[in-house]
């Protein structure tokens, strides 16, 4: 489906790296893997993984993927498993041995961190791993841990604004996220025109400290400004979790019972929230917004129940990042030459409305990982 194929019409980024396609390979070039072709003036959108140039003694090597998250319990969080599944079978397609594993921590940093830690050692260097820390705090300890054995490791959402890829290099392949404060603002228009630009609105927050959270209530903040008339009158985070806002939106409930919409950072509030409206009865005519296109929250957006949520295309964020990484192990991609913007850069995402609801939740995303840099937003 087109959401999920990404035909990208951008200007070519033209900087030294390497390619591999059919060239011969050049070993003056720096950082260079085995069987790689060093071009000048490469089109990295163009960057292709070609099997015929992969290093005999990786193919036969097995490869330890994994993807570290919070927990399969949350629909989005369960999407980016499922993209490492795909990307296993592009790996049986082309002879790479591979195994599969999740690390899931739970929510806990030091968890996280052990977790990795762990991978890594086992894997003994013949790993890439996709993360989302669990907070920005953790993100450099976390690719440091796999640095040290000699993995690669692309990261997503969480980091401090000071470090990145750049300071763990090769190591730390990447680091992505699609816009959060577009996609906060996005969602903040949708409930806003709605409630025909006036009225009382709760705000339900993700988890303080955490990167995705605070983008996606700058995004909100953005829209405030420009709808005058909208108040918000009841703010707390729900922590990511469903019970937690439900818990929330029934006190305010009672407190402010004309509100007119409720914004929440991510789906899994956003069903606290309708579980909440649904109990005193209102669900259908209080509007409701949030971020992950959770299956429930789809179909309540196509049904009436909720406004709009925003597919940030867990599929496709899992199963690129291990592309990306993959090249990076087999000497393919030498991450030493990669410009800035293809160390860290917005993946693209999707606002879902009643218009695309129905669409979206009988769409089979298909993705060619041959072409790892197609996980590049404009």
């Amino acid at each position: 489906m087109k959401k999920f194929l990404l035909v990208l019409s951008c200007l070519l980024i033209m900087v030294t790296a390497t390619v591999f396609g059919g060239g011969k390979s050049d070993s003056s070039a720096a950082g260079a893997g085995t069987g790689a072709a060093a071009v000048t003036q490469t089109d990295l959108k163009n960057f292709t993984i070609n099997p015929a140039n992969i290093p005999k003694n990786k193919l036969n090597t097995t490869v330890y993927l994994a993807v570290s998250i919070r927990g399969l319990e949350n629909p989005y969080i369960a999407t980016i498993n499922e993209g490492m599944k795909m990307f296993g079978t592009y790996l049986s397609s082309i002879g790479q041995k591979y195994e599969m594993q999740v690390l899931d921590s739970g929510g806990s940093n030091d968890k996280e961190v052990d977790n990795m830690r762990q991978f890594a050692a086992k894997a003994n260097g013949n790993a890439i791993v996709y993360s989302d820390p669990n907070e920005n705090a953790i993100a450099y300890p976390l690719a440091e841990a796999m640095a040290d054995s000699g993995g690669y490791i692309g990261t997503a959402w969480n980091k401090p604004d000071d470090v990145g890829p750049l300071d763990l290099t090769p190591n730390w392949v990447i680091h992505t996220s699609p816009d959060n404060v577009i996609n906060g603002y996005n969602i903040s228009k949708a409930l806003f025109d709605y409630m025909g630009g006036r009225g009382k609105i709760f705000v339900v927050e993700g988890m303080l400290g955490n990167t995705a959270a605070i983008a996606r209530a700058q995004g909100l903040e953005k829209a405030l400004k420009e709808y005058p008339n909208i108040q918000v009158v009841n703010r707390d985070t729900g922590n990511w979790a469903t019970a937690e806002a439900l818990r929330l939106v029934e006190t305010w409930l009672t407190q402010t019972p004309d509100v007119g919409g409720i914004w929440c950072a991510n789906d899994n509030m956003a069903t606290g929230a309708l579980q909440a409206l649904d109990k005193v009865g209102k669900k259908g005519k209080v509007g409701v917004v949030g971020v992950d296109a959770n299956t429930d929250i789809v179909e309540a957006v196509r049904d009436g129940y909720a406004i709009a949520t925003v597919s940030s295309n867990g599929y496709l964020q899992g199963g690129y990042t291990l592309a990306i990484c993959y090249a990076a192990w087999t000497g393919l991609l030498d991450v030493k030459s990669l410009p800035r913007e293809y160390r860290e850069f917005a993946t693209p995402a999707l606002l879902i409305t009643k218009s695309n609801a129905q669409e979206y939740l009988t769409s089979v995303p298909k993705f060619d990982f041959s072409r790892p840099f197609d996980c590049k937003a404009d």
